[in-house]
């Protein structure tokens, strides 16, 4: 009698184990690759079936709505094309990343800027010309070309927060594309500074930012 007990005891502990391994099997993989509660709104105006088909739409994993994201995005370069001259450049480095960063948790998530979210940038080494308004002549009498300005303003206009590097600065001031003492005549209103880039990237970690390198 004891050990029918003991069998039948075993047989439902077993039986309880496999049914709560299904359900977290199947919980972990609607966390993973589920789409049911996504998208909250529609990106290019069509749904993921529509856009894509059912078979990528029911494959695709979405990003849980959560509160207090902090990301930082490091900028060390002006063009996505190492390759092309400044004048030339058609695709600015990191920026429209960062917007599909923001159109993802705004538009398809459902996200708040501020509450939900939060979006640095350091702008360091070739990076800097980002910051430089568009045609501002510096000390060298040369006019700075900088064709991504309003890309720019547009983002922080949607909550980023851009922070340039003070010693890519001096190296500005030093070449002439920046005054010494009155920088803020040829920077972007409304950028923020850190006194290093890449300490700068490192002490946001600290403060509980994930760190992107596009």
């Amino acid at each position: 009698m004891k050990m029918f007990k003991m069998v039948g005891a075993v047989t439902a502990a077993a039986v309880l184990f496999g049914l709560t391994s299904m359900a977290r099997a199947d919980q972990g993989s609607m966390d993973e690759n589920s789409n049911n509660a996504c998208p909250v709104g529609l990106v290019s105006g069509m749904t993921l079936e529509q856009e894509f088909g059912a078979q990528v739409a029911a494959n695709t994993r979405c990003i849980k709505k959560r509160h207090d994201v902090k990301v930082v995005i490091q900028v060390n370069n002006f063009c996505e094309s190492e390759d092309t001259p400044n004048p030339s450049c058609t695709a600015a480095y990191a920026l429209n990343q960062i917007t599909n960063i923001i159109n993802d948790y705004e538009i398809t998530d459902g996200m708040v800027q501020g509450r939900d979210f939060k979006i640095a940038a350091v702008v360091h080494g070739g990076g800097g010309a980002l910051l430089i308004q568009d045609g501002y002549i510096g000390p060298n009498g040369i006019a700075n070309k900088n064709q991504f300005q309003s890309q720019v303003q547009g983002l922080m206009a949607r909550g980023v927060t851009f922070y340039f590097c003070e010693n890519t600065v001096r190296g500005m001031m030093k070449a002439g594309r920046l005054e010494q003492g009155n920088v803020a005549a040829g920077v972007i209103d409304g950028v923020k500074y850190v006194t290093a880039g890449v300490a700068a990237l490192s002490d946001l970690q600290s403060l509980g930012y994930t760190y992107i390198q596009p």
